[in-house]
């Protein structure tokens, strides 16, 4: 499951980056949309190549494997507008930082829908780790305290807040739906899991864009070539997420997923040679000392 929620992580902020890339393009729903219209082929074509492959049979779905799936669609498309608004938005590392409080909401979650508790060391490891990230968000700006309170209450904060809790859930949706599948083996049920949720949310996002936003709808087709990153990378991290997912808790999942951030900063150092300062290195201890925590805890 460490290699699975590895690969995602670092899957997902190439999908983040091609879709941050076509937002001047596509607009904010568009730049939303891209994820999943072009994750759809990609996904199915993973679930019937294993299929072919194995010669396991797809697993047989239950009433509550489609109301999680749903409402785990749903959630993931409010969410993916939530976060492409927040680029937009003044006070980014606010809004960056208060998006990531996410895995302290999926332990939450988890908990109150699925009955499942982390241990007391992954707990711990999980709230240090969100205390490193929101130190990282608020790190690189040049805002004094004050300012730095005031961005805290801000409507972009707000935004950051509200795309964690839909992200949070949806995980936790995911997770449910995955398990109530029945028959087949856990790689099948999960990427089983993720084209039935793909094909959902290109449904459901394509009719209300062709409603309200149709010209940035026709855009999506239109700019195919810069978009489709967008859905490979996109869908890949669906596979790494839900795979994972089904091996370990959600919590413990998302917690190591944010190993991403430890490998930017890397690359940042070591290839673009920019210089760490003291808060972000403390912060860079905390987070690795927090992985650790959940991956000892786990």
């Amino acid at each position: 499951w460490i290699i699975a929620t590895i690969i995602a992580a670092l899957t997902q902020t190439l999908r983040s980056a091609v879709q941050r890339q076509m937002k001047p393009v596509l607009g904010d729903d568009g730049a939303s949309y891209i994820r999943f219209l072009y994750a759809l082929p990609f996904a199915w074509l993973m679930v019937f190549s294993y299929q072919y492959i194995s010669d396991i049979a797809l697993p047989a779905t239950t009433l509550w494997f489609w109301i999680w799936v749903n409402l785990a669609s749903l959630t993931q498309i409010i969410f993916t507008v939530l976060l492409i608004r927040m680029f937009s938005q003044r006070s980014f590392a606010a809004g960056t930082a208060f998006s990531k409080t996410e895995v302290l909401q999926a332990a939450i979650l988890e908990t109150i829908i699925l009955g499942v508790m982390v241990s007391l060391l992954t707990g711990l490891g999980i709230i240090f780790g969100v205390i490193a990230v929101i130190i990282l968000a608020f790190a690189k700006t040049a805002l004094t305290r004050a300012e730095i309170l005031k961005s805290c209450f801000s409507r972009t904060s707000a935004i950051g807040l509200a795309s964690g809790t839909f992200l949070g859930l949806a995980t936790v949706c995911y997770k449910a739906a995955a398990v109530s599948l029945i028959g087949s083996d856990l790689f099948m049920r999960a990427i089983y899991t993720g084209g039935i949720a793909t094909s959902i949310q290109v449904l459901v996002m394509g009719a209300w864009m062709l409603i309200f936003t149709r010209q940035q709808f026709i855009a999506c087709f239109v700019h195919w070539r810069g978009s489709i990153g967008a859905g490979f990378f996109g869908a890949v991290a669906t596979v790494g997420w839900f795979t994972a997912f089904m091996m370990q808790t959600v919590a413990s999942v998302r917690a190591v997923g944010q190993v991403e951030l430890l490998i930017t900063l890397a690359i940042s150092t070591l290839w673009f040679k920019e210089k760490t300062n003291l808060i972000e290195a403390i912060a860079i201890l905390l987070l690795t000392l927090s992985i650790v925590m959940v991956l000892l805890g786990s």
